[in-house]
């Protein structure tokens, strides 16, 4: 398992029904049902192409018997409180609302979701506030150089106070996340170096868009305080 794939397991908890969504080649399931996390757990998938994988992994394997391939679009082969667990993971931030939205019933049904977003975080977590849904926790992970964060949500209302808390994750600078620091501390170098570039090689009058880039370094340069204030604590 991946770190991020066992990042999202950590959040299940044990004896759920689980659906996980987009499954592919099952990884998620087999490793559930192997552990014996899940005592149910429903593989979808839009592709029956790639559920053919899963399906060949669990044919006449007796340790895998809890696991049932199905081919959907999203939630939609689903009914009301047939899981207790949604996972969704490793696709656009954007992609993972819609599918919650075209299916409010069912996501609002289970008692917790566990969203892994590659893209578009911010979007992501607006969408959930704007829809009844609260983050109540979430982890991140450096994985082959790409950073993640996985959140886990449950039914509730919730606003964010500050800006930044949407896009980069009011749980995880509470929790002082090195990670969430590491991966800011990357922005502000990459916007150091183009301001550099911008100044060595332009020939034009760039003022403004210098300004703009150092808008957004000491926007950033305020989370990573607040990261470096909530490990003091």
């Amino acid at each position: 398992m991946s770190d991020r794939l066992e990042k999202i397991i950590e959040f299940v908890e044990k004896n759920s029904i689980v659906a996980d969504i987009g499954t592919d080649h099952g990884l998620v399931p087999i490793y559930l049902s192997k552990n014996k996390i899940a005592k149910r757990i429903i593989g979808i998938d839009i592709s029956e192409k790639s559920l053919l994988k899963l399906k060949l992994k669990i044919e006449n394997n007796l340790k895998y018997q809890n696991i049932y391939p199905i081919v959907s679009d999203g939630l939609k082969a689903l009914k009301p409180f047939e899981v207790d667990t949604i996972i969704i993971s490793g696709m656009g931030g954007l992609l993972i609302s819609k599918i919650l939205e075209e299916s409010p019933e069912i996501a609002k049904s289970a008692n917790t979701l566990v969203l892994q977003g590659n893209n578009n975080i911010e979007a992501l977590r607006r969408f959930l506030h704007e829809n009844g849904y609260a983050i109540v926790d979430e982890f991140d992970v450096f994985e082959n150089s790409k950073y993640y964060q996985i959140l886990k949500v449950q039914s509730g209302l919730e606003v964010y106070k500050k800006d930044y808390y949407y896009e980069f994750g009011k749980v995880l600078i509470e929790k002082g996340s090195l990670n969430l620091k590491g991966f800011i501390e990357l922005e502000i170098e990459k916007i150091n170096n183009i301001i550099e570039d911008i100044e060595v090689l332009s020939k034009e009058d760039m003022t403004e868009k210098i300004n703009n880039f150092n808008e957004r370094k000491e926007y950033l340069k305020q989370v990573v305080e607040e990261i470096e204030s909530n490990r003091c604590n």
